[in-house]
């Protein structure tokens, strides 16, 4: 029986959240009546609070911002400890403060023993607080420590890095004097090749001559020849003309 009622209220706290959200687009007279209806679901949930507790934010949320919600939301409690966890014991300095300083009635007393244990409670707690502060500050010079072995690995690395680059240097310069050196080489090969052309240009040219020469000496010869040819002829026609007049 209690389980229907449970149902019955989540069913009816569901019902009216829908209601509401429908119903604030008409104006203030709506978010009043939305207000009432939220005050009701608020007193009539009790046992069914956490089948209801959704609709209800939402009804809260819609009339405080005039806005509807259709799904439920989570509310967020922040941490309040400002102490981080530790306790401070109360003490009460109103029964430690005596109210008649000539006839003092002091509420808190200690024996002797008890404040020689005390204090010596107190100073082996101060020194392992002592000891634990220590302990801290010697880890966090191995944090120091360990930094600075790691910017020392990192510069290492720059410097072995930058090496590396010296060497990419070197070989790029010693790449670009055997370049310098193929070059020079080609270029005496060039003018080896083009002396040999020179040489070669000259024994033709020499040649050429000598032709030239052996063709003018057979002109000559030949010139030479013809004026004989010529003479004789011309001894020839003047006998054959001398011996034709005289007969």
């Amino acid at each position: 029986m209690v389980k229907k009622t449970k149902e019955s209220i989540g069913s009816k706290a569901a019902k009216l959240a829908q209601d509401t959200a429908a119903s604030l687009n008409k104006g203030a007279e709506t978010i009043a009546q939305v207000r009432s209806n939220v005050g009701a679901v608020a007193g009539a949930i009790t046992t069914g609070r956490a089948q209801t507790v959704g609709a209800a934010v939402d009804v809260k949320q819609m009339v405080g911002t005039d806005r509807g919600a259709s799904q439920h939301r989570t509310e967020i409690v922040k941490d309040t400890d400002c102490f981080g966890g530790l306790s401070v014991p109360v003490t009460d300095f109103g029964g430690i403060v005596p109210s008649d300083l000539l006839k003092p009635a002091i509420g808190v007393t200690a024996t002797a023993e008890e404040l020689t244990e005390g204090l010596e409670n107190y100073a082996a707690g101060t020194r392992a607080q002592k000891l634990y502060q220590a302990g801290y500050k010697f880890i966090e010079e191995v944090g120091k420590t360990k930094q600075a072995r790691h910017r020392a690995q990192s510069s290492i690395i720059k410097g072995a890095t930058e090496g590396v680059k010296v060497q990419q240097e070197m070989v790029r310069f010693d790449r670009q004097n055997i370049e310098l050196e193929t070059d020079m080489v080609k270029r005496e090969q060039s003018a080896e090749k083009l002396n040999q052309e020179d040489v070669k240009l000259l024994g033709m040219q020499k040649e050429t001559t000598q032709i030239t020469r052996k063709i003018e000496a057979i002109e000559a010869k030949r010139d030479a020849e013809i004026n004989v040819i010529d003479t004789q002829t011309r001894d020839i026609l003047q006998k054959f003309m001398i011996e034709s007049i005289n007969s």
